[in-house]
């Protein structure tokens, strides 16, 4: 497997700003969204995590460039906006957009069917990541407990409407490739 370089836009040209204002932009309104609405509503037991939806369509669409700085800025959104004050989830999401943006350009395709595989994939590290963070941080933690009110609905939360986040970041993605690559 030979890596390609790809050539480098210049940093401050128009395509670049664009692509930063509006990911910067979805990015933001997601982690509001995800902080706000979903935390606030009683109807779902636990929140999901759009911003590892945001960030895993970003790094699918775009690449691993894309995805490690879509994750960086999607978890300062996230603990500036009702976070743990740990700062820990910015190094998360860039690990799961650079990752898993590899991923898609050497071994799989740019498709719902590849990006749900990488979701499942990445929303079970997350839950993983959340099981560590509450037994870390929890006094009088019960895993089972835990686990059926938090842990799973969290995980199919995630998935659920990831789904749709998808379908918006690659409407976000698509002025900036060539009509072939995303199709």
């Amino acid at each position: 497997m030979e890596i390609k370089d790809q050539p480098k836009e210049p940093l401050l040209s128009s395509k670049t700003v664009g692509r930063c204002l509006l990911f910067g932009a979805l990015l933001f309104l997601t982690a509001a969204c995800q902080v706000s609405f979903f935390a606030a509503t009683a109807i779902f037991p636990a929140t999901p995590d759009l911003l590892l939806a945001a960030v895993m369509g970003l790094a699918v669409c775009n690449g691993e460039r894309t995805g490690a700085v879509s994750g960086i800025a999607a978890g300062v959104f996230a603990e500036a906006l009702g976070g743990t004050g740990i700062m820990l989830m910015p190094v998360f999401y860039m690990l799961a957009g650079y990752v898993f943006g590899i991923v898609t350009r050497f071994f799989l395709n740019r498709n719902f069917l590849s990006w749900m595989v990488y979701m499942l994939i990445a929303a079970l590290s997350r839950a993983v990541w959340s099981l560590l963070h509450l037994a870390a941080t929890e006094t009088g933690f019960n895993f089972v407990s835990v686990f059926s009110r938090i842990i799973t609905p969290e995980f199919l939360l995630t998935v659920l409407f990831s789904i749709p986040m998808y379908f918006i970041c690659r409407l976000c993605a698509r002025p900036f490739h060539r009509k072939s690559e995303l199709e």
